[in-house]
């Protein structure tokens, strides 16, 4: 069960320490599950970085330009604080709807659905990006591909 969010979370840091989203422009990652545990492992490692240069472990990396090709899905039943948390990462018009079908049984993925937008309404912050998480940020993803 822990492997999994791990695992993500692994990918996309080695990702971020060689710099590949930057090399590769056009490339798009959907990191899903609300960006697994990188809200929490990105501030731990920005805080180390210069240290671990210093001693020649690792080259500099550019968080602003990897991050900007990240997009986030909410699969996973997201709560507003895990919603908080993965805005300490990006900007609302990277994050994506999300399901977990098929994995999931139809009533569950629908109250999901109907939790979800009631938790966007209900927050100032998020309430004007409805729309977009839940359906406009996905659609500009792919026609920006064209």
């Amino acid at each position: 069960m822990y492997e999994y969010p791990a695992e993500t979370t692994r990918a996309v840091v080695n990702m971020l320490s060689r710099n590949v989203l930057v090399r590769y422009p056009n490339l798009k990652v959907v990191v899903p599950h609300c960006g697994s545990f990188l809200p929490l492992a990105l501030p731990r490692m920005k805080s180390i970085l210069p240290a671990m240069e210093k001693q020649g472990y690792m080259q500099p990396i550019d968080w602003k330009g990897n991050l900007s090709h990240l997009y986030f899905d909410l699969a996973g039943s997201p709560t507003l604080e895990v919603l908080r948390s993965l805005l300490t990462l990006t900007t609302p018009d990277h994050i994506l709807y999300g399901s977990d079908y098929p994995y999931l049984p139809d009533a569950v993925l629908k109250a999901n659905l109907q939790r979800l937008k009631q938790m966007l309404a209900s927050d100032n912050e998020l309430s004007p990006y409805s729309e977009d998480i839940l359906w406009k940020n996905a659609e500009r993803m792919f026609e920006k591909n064209e």
